[in-house]
């Protein structure tokens, strides 16, 4: 304890924080790694992601319900089980949502709720995250979550990003709705970075600042500049392809899922481990792994979210193919649990992570069991 109380409280925060990220991001070296994009043409409006890692990812996709007391959680708490100053608060969700989990329940790593919005997370070097103890502070993951719980359009989200202080790592985050509008938040200097409407004219985003990302874009043609894009060579950036291909969608061609799956492979530098597609006109769910290689999905339009079901979970990894809406089983408290064990146990692959933690007088134990036995604190009201 006296080495624990010998650390600064902010210090242990930040460095905790970016060595979680060291060990997630050690893909071949380079720390870019996740894509996003949304494609709107006509009646069709569909996002895709992919999480890029260099090992495989365990997760679940969580069915979570409207109508459920929650409480906020920060980092700072989760990592040294210390209390935060900041102030709690307290919120009933309102929608229903499907979230894609690697560390267990209430944290996603991206989702859509019941109502149309949808918010996805990419790593983001250099982000800083305002300071400020007379606000609610949160960890990144569980603000995604309010999201989905409390909001259906991007202009609500916006609306309410002061209300609350993140901390965690370095993130950014792109945020769509239903109506085809969309947003990238990033944290900049401590202050809240906005791109939407005419500030963001290509709907994609990957791991560099927005700006230098469309600066970049300017070389290539179609967007003022003379390089050609050619979809072969991966040296070309992942936003280019993307924008590209964005670009050259028509209802003609095919399948928006099937060129949700050929934009996200795209985008693939050697890295990914899970692809999803979003059809949100249709409220349908299409994903596949590094693990599970058939593309699955399912209609979360079809799904129930009243609290008088129980959560509904499935693993990301299946290995099952097309449709898996009857295939989600019930939450349970010991699923949740050895799913947040076996992330830990890939981030911690040369127990460095364990290290970290201990030298802050927590254990990777009480980490986990903070984050297995948080969802407990919910209340269906």
């Amino acid at each position: 304890m006296d080495t624990f109380k010998s650390i600064s409280s902010r210090w242990l925060l930040q460095n905790t924080a970016l060595f979680l990220l060291s060990c997630m991001l050690l893909c071949t070296g380079r720390s870019d790694a996740c894509s996003t994009f949304m494609l709107r043409e006509g009646n069709t409006l569909i996002i895709g992601h992919n999480l890029d890692m260099p090992y495989d990812i365990p997760g679940m996709i969580f069915i979570n319900k409207r109508g459920v007391l929650k409480t906020n959680i920060s980092w700072h708490e989760i990592s040294t089980s210390q209390k935060p100053s900041s102030r709690s608060i307290r919120w009933t969700s309102k929608y229903g949502s499907v979230t894609f989990n690697p560390l267990g329940r209430e944290f996603p790593d991206g989702g859509i709720n019941e109502a149309g919005l949808y918010i996805q997370e990419m790593s983001l070097s250099g982000t800083q995250f305002p300071e400020d103890d007379k606000r609610p502070g949160m960890f990144m993951m569980q603000w995604m979550q309010f999201q989905l719980d409390n909001y259906e359009t991007v202009k609500q989200v916006l609306d309410h990003l002061p209300d609350i202080i993140l901390d965690g790592w370095g993130w950014h985050f792109f945020v769509a709705d239903k109506n085809g509008t969309c947003a990238c938040i990033e944290f900049i200097e401590g202050k809240a970075v906005v791109y939407t409407g005419e500030r963001m004219p290509v709907p994609v985003l990957c791991n560099s600042k927005y700006s230098d990302e469309l600066e970049r874009l300017k070389q290539y043609e179609d967007f003022g500049g003379q390089k050609k894009v050619d979809l072969k060579n991966k040296e070309i950036p992942r936003f280019v392809h993307a924008a590209h291909l964005i670009k050259r969608f028509s209802q003609t061609s095919g399948s928006a899922a099937a060129y949700g799956f050929k934009t996200l492979e795209s985008m693939n530098r050697g890295g990914t481990q899970w692809s999803y597609v979003i059809d949100v006109t249709h409220q349908k769910a299409y994903f596949r792994t590094s693990v599970g290689r058939q593309i699955k999905y399912f209609a979360y339009g079809q799904m129930d979210f009243s609290r008088k079901s129980p959560v509904r979970i499935i693993d990301i990894n299946s290995k099952r193919q097309d449709d898996v809406l009857h295939h989600f089983l019930d939450y349970s408290p010991d699923i949740n649990r050895q799913l947040i064990e076996k992330a830990v146990k890939s981030i911690d692959q040369d127990g460095s992570f364990s290290r970290q933690i201990e030298s802050a007088g927590n254990t990777i134990e009480h980490l986990i069991e903070t984050m297995a036995s948080f969802p407990d604190t919910t209340v269906c009201r």
